[in-house]
């Protein structure tokens, strides 16, 4: 009886400290887990906080967070060149953030818009796709080109060229043209979703008062145009919105998440300048360049204005203050 005694002593106490050593093993891994979660959440915090300041000129820059990274868009074809509103881009930066699913581009160009206004600009950014000045225009020629290749496909082969009426035209006699139209093939990149989001493809025609050259663009719901400050400079702020929404084989397509179907691709096209905006020209102020921000998200609900008007806070431009705008 004795001995069995001390045989059942034994075995609870090896099974309290096999449950004891248990229950501090169970503890360790919880910890462990506990800590690297809350290290991984730290450094993502850190990640979004951390920034990187990106230069598009020797006088204008843009800091922005660590998640946007720079990338190539190539290079606008030289062939759309005659037909793309009066702009002459240079210093042009392009980044993507892939986890948001959005593009951003800067670029700095000369000043066509002197002696006109805001309401000028507005009515003609707010013309229809081909008129050579409006935002889709903006879009095609200079953001989501198509590439060279079906450019260069297109003028050189006339086998499906055709008679047919002159875009926008609402007269039933008017005068025919020669009409080309290609589909143009789109890259499986982020890229190329929103190049597809803006045109299928492009249309060359030969009138009477020479050739021209415009996208087949998508429906947009154009938005007003907001004037919009930032430290010491001014900004003419238009948008787009896609009309139809992003379909179950774009999606897949492009390789973009599930969650995204039935989203809504939006376009931003900012033109700003160190305040006063140069409307008129300013002896004092030799270099007037404009500054240029086009943004490219997709989202449900059209949730992506506040991304890029906190991007737009982010550009800086030598010589601006808050002080600059005073009298504007």
């Amino acid at each position: 009886m004795r001995n069995g005694g001390q045989m059942n002593g034994r075995r609870s106490g090896w099974k309290a400290f096999v449950g004891a050593a248990g229950f501090l093993l169970a503890w360790g891994i919880t910890a462990r887990t506990s800590g690297a979660q809350a290290a991984a959440s730290a450094a993502a915090g850190e990640s979004a906080a951390r920034t990187i300041t990106h230069g598009i000129t020797n006088d204008v820059s843009v800091e922005l967070p660590v998640a946007w990274s720079e990338f190539n868009p190539g290079d606008a074809p030289a062939a759309l060149g005659p037909y793309a509103p009066p702009f002459h881009l240079g210093g042009i930066l392009a980044l993507q953030n892939l986890p948001a699913s959005a593009i951003v581009q800067f670029a700095t160009s000369d000043n066509p818009l002197l002696g006109h206004d805001a309401n000028w600009l507005d009515g003609q950014m707010h013309q229809p796709s081909g008129s050579g000045m409006s935002l889709v225009d903006f879009l095609f020629y200079y953001f989501f080109p198509p590439s060279a290749a079906c450019i260069n496909e297109a003028m050189a082969n006339n086998a499906r060229a055709s008679f047919a009426p002159s875009p926008n035209s609402i007269s039933s006699d008017a005068p025919p043209v020669l009409q080309v139209t290609y589909a143009c093939r789109h890259d499986v990149n982020l890229q190329g979703f929103f190049g597809a989001q803006v045109s299928s493809g492009i249309t060359f025609v030969q009138t009477n008062e020479g050739p021209r050259a415009y996208g087949m663009t998508a429906q947009f719901y154009l938005a007003p145009m907001e004037r919009v400050t930032s430290p010491g400079m001014t900004w003419f702020v238009f948008s787009a919105q896609r009309v139809n929404p992003v379909t179950p084989g774009a999606s897949a397509h492009f390789n973009l998440p599930v969650s995204l179907q039935g989203a809504q691709a939006e376009f931003y096209w900012a033109i700003g300048a160190v305040s006063p905006f140069p409307w008129v020209y300013d002896g004092g102020r030799p270099n007037q360049q404009l500054i240029h921000m086009a943004y490219a998200g997709v989202g449900l609900g059209g949730n992506r204005r506040a991304e890029f008007m906190a991007l737009l806070q982010k550009v800086q431009a030598r010589g601006a203050s808050s002080s600059s705008g005073a009298g504007e």
